[in-house]
């Protein structure tokens, strides 16, 4: 071996000598056992980088191919486990929070749950004349009944005589039956008795102090208590349900105005609008409350006491009902 070959051999290892001396006074292990130790801390720090983007490319490409919760269903006989989607990719995998829009579900009526407001030892509102609101509400809810069910619409009541039945069970009944859409029937009273008018509710909060003070009212044989509420108000703003309530009203205020004032000329139309009444915050279908008329104005008091009035109350309300089903079941469109 030349001289300077051997001269480059002793600095190469009087060179390692010194790393490796520097080494065990760092504590290290000898470099002999370091070089796996050392890929695998490379691999881990570099792993994510390769694996997160990997995964995010794998869950897009499955969103768009279309591929469906069943087409990744365990097999026959085992049990699935519960998803557990990590915050960090939660926001690539939720959609957005756009409300629903309820023509996105044109669904047929077939089942009505009819509610006579009051009962029992709840009169309602009563009249100088002796007749009070829960025995028309009672009589008109038996001849829209009637009416439904000779036009093909399988009916529900919450109460079928004179007694009080709780807003909670009224509810519970009307959920029970899978019923597609619920009526209360109410009889109103203002404190300026030379007007009257007909108006129809569907759930959603208001700001109107008079309508908050009416809702209390009509709650107050709930039997729902406070730890309920939180609950309820959620239900306030659910947004499929309250733009289907909407328009039942509105088709049933249409028909309750335009087919009462042709024998009532000075009945008023008092529109449709939004309260957080109990048996609509309640009950799981589109819901209305409809104010058929007003005790606190005589003339119409006595109006109401006439069984021919009633049946033409019960007839604006049936043809309001079937507006709003005829709607849902015409044909929709391709593209429209």
């Amino acid at each position: 071996m030349r001289v300077g070959q051997i001269d480059r051999v002793k600095r190469q290892l009087l060179r390692q000598a010194v790393a490796d001396n520097l080494d065990t006074i760092r504590g290290l292990p000898p470099r002999a056992l370091r070089p796996r130790r050392r890929f695998v801390r490379i691999f881990l720090r570099r792993a994510p980088l390769v694996i997160i983007p990997l995964i995010l490319t794998s869950l897009a490409f499955l969103s768009n191919t279309g591929v469906t919760a069943k087409a990744i269903a365990p097999a026959p006989g085992i049990a699935a486990q519960p998803r557990v989607v990590h915050a960090s990719v939660a926001p690539m995998l939720m959609t957005d929070t756009l409300p629903v829009s309820a023509s996105a579900f044109p669904l047929s009526v077939h089942r009505v749950v009819l509610d006579a407001g009051h009962g029992g030892t709840d009169p309602g509102a009563s009249s100088t004349s002796n007749v009070s609101e829960k025995e028309i509400t009672l009589d008109i809810q038996n001849r829209l009944s009637a009416l439904l069910r000779k036009n093909g619409f399988e009916v529900v009541v919450t109460r079928s005589d004179d007694r009080l039945i709780p807003l909670r069970e009224r509810a519970k009944l009307a959920n029970g039956s899978t019923s597609d859409i619920f009526v209360s029937i109410h009889v109103n009273s203002i404190p300026h008795p030379n007007n009257h008018g007909v108006e129809t509710y569907y759930l959603g909060p208001t700001n109107d102090p008079k309508l908050t003070q009416l809702a209390a009212a009509e709650n107050l044989t709930s039997g729902y208590a406070l730890a309920d509420l939180r609950k309820l108000l959620d239900r306030v703003y659910a947004d499929v349900r309250r733009d289907e309530s909407q328009r039942l009203a509105t088709a049933v205020q249409l028909q309750l105005f335009s087919g009462l004032r042709g024998v009532d000329p000075g009945l008023e139309n008092w529109g449709v609008k939004r309260a957080p009444f109990i048996v609509l915050v309640a009950t799981e279908m589109p819901a209305i409350l409809a104010e058929v008329g007003c005790l606190s104005n005589d003339r119409e008091a006595e109006m109401l006491r006439s069984g021919a009035y009633r049946e033409q109350i019960a007839q604006a309300l049936f043809h309001g009902i079937h507006a709003y089903a005829s709607a849902n079941d015409a044909p929709q469109k391709k593209g429209t």
